[in-house]
């Protein structure tokens, strides 16, 4: 789906414009409207092909059909993702008369690949070897250390961490308020004791003197982080600490996981867990439940025996 993809009948372009700026969009990020929008205009461009140009007119084999192209030339995940937009996307069809069928009854039920969503984690004894493996006397090792410990303890976001503000910090409360990137939705982690220590250290002996507001600068631009540094900087620690990343990726967004994992494996409740990674919607948190497969087994029920 090329980010260049434009609508090449514009008499779909009106209903596009509606629907995308429906009120529970609202609070959308841009990102998220604009693959809904590349998303269906992939879909209206395939409808004008087979010359159906009114919504009304759409059949169900149409629609099948569409998939059917998608999933030739994407994964498993793409067409899953595509079911629910147009799933969401004929629900309204239908509760506006445009349509003679709904959603949902289009998709009653929408498979996704389990296989493609199981997400990489990192044991605790992993995580460790590679924060044990930050020389915080080294050049940065003290920015270094306190990125780290801020995804490995609070779950952060790359974005969020980049964009984080001196002034988001309460110190005398331990805790970061800040509004997330990704959601535009506000978010409060705790900080830790050892974390904290890290940010004082990074703070008064190695972050760069300016008045610019963001917590992490780079040493000589005194610029917010690019997202290929960061990533950099965690990708290091990981070779650093000798952990094995040759079949699992080894970035931020890791640790992330590796937290929800090991959130899970000490039994703390989803809705904890969606409190610390910010998810407005539990649906969303629980997909980590698919890196917990140890826990899981746990609380498998034996197969009755009735051969006795």
């Amino acid at each position: 789906m090329g980010q260049k993809l434009i609508l090449v009948y514009d008499g779909y372009e009106e209903l596009l414009n509606e629907y995308l700026n429906l009120n529970e969009f609202k609070l959308l990020i841009e990102s998220t409207i604009n693959h809904k929008r590349l998303a269906l205009t992939l879909f209206f461009n395939f409808m004008y092909e087979r010359n159906i140009t009114e919504i009304s007119s759409v059949a169900h084999s149409d629609i099948y059909d569409f998939l059917e192209y998608i999933s030739n030339r994407n994964s498993s995940n793409r067409k899953s993702s595509m079911s629910f937009i147009l799933r969401h996307f004929f629900n309204y069809t239908y509760q506006n008369q445009m349509t003679d069928f709904s959603g949902i009854q289009l998709f009653p039920v929408i498979f996704t690949n389990k296989k493609d969503r199981i997400l990489p984690f990192y044991s605790l004894d992993e995580i460790k070897d590679m924060i044990h493996s930050v020389d915080r006397l080294s050049v940065h090792g003290k920015r270094d250390y306190a990125i780290l410990l801020l995804f490995i303890e609070t779950g952060i976001r790359s974005s969020d961490l980049r964009n984080l503000k001196v002034s988001d910090i309460q110190w005398d409360k331990n805790l970061i308020t800040f509004t997330q990137c990704k959601t535009n939705v506000s978010n409060i982690l705790f900080i830790s004791d050892n974390l904290k220590f890290a940010l004082i250290d990074y703070l008064k002996n190695e972050r760069p003197d300016s008045n610019c507001e963001y917590l992490f600068l780079t040493p000589k631009s005194l610029k917010q982080y690019q997202a290929c540094t960061v990533h950099e900087i965690v990708s290091s620690y990981f070779i650093k600490g000798n952990v094995d990343i040759s079949k699992r990726h080894h970035g931020p967004h890791a640790l992330r996981h590796s937290l929800a994992n090991n959130l899970l494996s000490s039994n703390a409740p989803m809705h904890v867990i969606q409190s610390i990674l910010g998810h407005k919607n539990l649906n969303t948190t629980q997909i980590y439940l698919n890196i917990d497969i140890e826990s899981l087994k746990k609380f498998a029920l034996e197969v009755p025996d009735h051969a006795g």
